[in-house]
């Protein structure tokens, strides 16, 4: 028998109400109704025989009350259901019951165990041995030596120093000494791990079964310095891919410049205290939210990587487009009748395709505000895929604005 229909419902926190939206596979009759559960915490769909039971984000009033219905025969029904002040601070009344609130982001280096195993999510090869990495340790944001750099140049006068470092170079060659300066850099470290949003990076000696290469795996080596005596003088590209050498998935990037393996989260399995493994939609939304709160910019373009090779089934439009997309809310939480039970945290956002062609014009327009992030192309692909997936979710009234879709990215 068909399902009934979908529910959709969203926490508006600023103003205290849940957004309730049914969409019904069939027209709306006498038979359909929406009722609140005695205790408030979910709503019930009866319509043509059928019912759907929907857990909201949080608690409201109206606990048993049947939901009114002002017009039959149409397809999307919607209200606003305020929310249950009683027993409640306002710290804590907007968050999800079921531990859905803000987390650190997923694999900080106190998440991760000492010793731990890394390994190809997608087939188990081992790439770095248990006992390797002794420690993990954070990285800093993207922009710590730049702002070390500025701290030091605008600090209060320490004495007599500053004269005798009159001279530019000098007090550039002291920056620089002192570890914090705009052209100091991380290097890796062997037996360290160390962690950033949404890669992991390791020397190269602790890592085991990788090929290395300038473009896809065909042309790629176990050895890299290999690679390296075959290209031009002065030719070295600033990276290489990284891929498993079992089962040939991409699994992230050598940096020349730190002398690192840097291993995108998304396809590695890890040994972590919270049992978490964040896929690629978690990750970014990590990065968005890191993005916003440095730049205060709320447009971005998600461009996939050029060097980057892509497996038969990914789409051909993640190598062809750009992702544009446009932050609405960076903290909403909803739960659908159509997923798995209980509320999810996400980020409310426009998205759009768009030709890399215009997205690089964009990029190098001065009065245009968009960040950029990059991507391997078949993770640009899955990007899109769950996205679209989500706008599906949504009401139909509100999967689209202009020449924009609305996409919810789960964090």
């Amino acid at each position: 028998m068909a399902s009934c229909g979908s529910i959709y419902a969203e926490l508006l926190s600023n103003i205290r109400q849940i957004s309730l939206a049914v969409s019904l596979h069939s027209p709306s009759d006498a038979s359909t109704q929406v009722a609140v559960t005695a205790d408030g915490c979910s709503v019930e769909l009866r319509h043509r025989g059928e019912t759907r039971h929907l857990v909201l984000p949080a608690k409201v009033t109206l606990g048993g009350a049947v939901l009114p219905i002002q017009k039959q025969n149409v397809q999307s029904l919607s209200w606003r259901l305020p929310l249950d002040p009683e027993g409640s601070s306002p710290g804590l009344v907007f968050r999800p019951r079921d531990g859905g609130e803000q987390r650190p982001p997923s694999w900080s280096a106190a998440d991760l165990l000492p010793g731990s195993e890394v390994s190809c999510r997608q087939c188990g090869s081992v790439l770095v041995n248990k006992d390797a990495l002794t420690v993990w340790k954070d990285l800093p944001s993207e922009n710590w030596a730049e702002m070390m750099e500025f701290w030091h140049c605008h600090k209060p006068s320490d004495g007599g120093h500053h004269h005798a470092e009159s001279n530019g170079q000098t007090d550039e060659k002291s920056i620089a000494s002192k570890g914090y300066g705009a052209s100091s850099h991380i290097s890796a470290q062997k037996s360290i791990g160390f962690v950033d949003l949404t890669t992991l990076l390791f020397a190269e000696d602790d890592c085991l079964g990788i090929t290395f290469s300038p473009s896809g795996y065909e042309h790629g080596s176990a050895d890299r310095h290999a690679l390296a005596e075959t290209d031009a003088p002065g030719s070295q590209p600033r990276s290489l891919n990284v891929f498993c050498s079992s089962c040939r998935t991409q699994l992230g990037f050598f940096n020349f410049r730190a002398a690192a393996v840097t291993l995108l989260k998304w396809q590695i399995s890890c040994q972590s205290v919270s049992g978490s493994a964040p896929g690629i939609s978690k990750c970014l939304a990590v990065t968005l939210i890191s993005i916003i709160a440095r730049s205060a910019s709320s447009k971005l373009l998600i461009t996939p990587i050029s060097e980057s090779t892509t497996s038969p089934d990914d789409t051909q439009p993640s190598m062809e487009n750009a992702l544009h997309i446009w932050v609405l809310n960076s903290g909403i939480v909803y739960s659908s009748s159509a997923t798995a039970p209980g509320s999810t945290p996400a980020i409310k956002l426009l998205y759009r395709l768009i030709r890399r062609e215009e997205a690089e014009r964009m990029l190098e327009t001065l009065t245009y505000d968009a960040q950029e992030v990059s991507l391997p192309a078949g993770a640009l692909g899955n990007v899109i895929q769950s996205l679209d997936e989500s706008n599906g979710l949504l009401p139909e009234s509100e999967r689209l604005f202009k020449e924009w879709k609305v996409g919810l990215l789960k964090k």
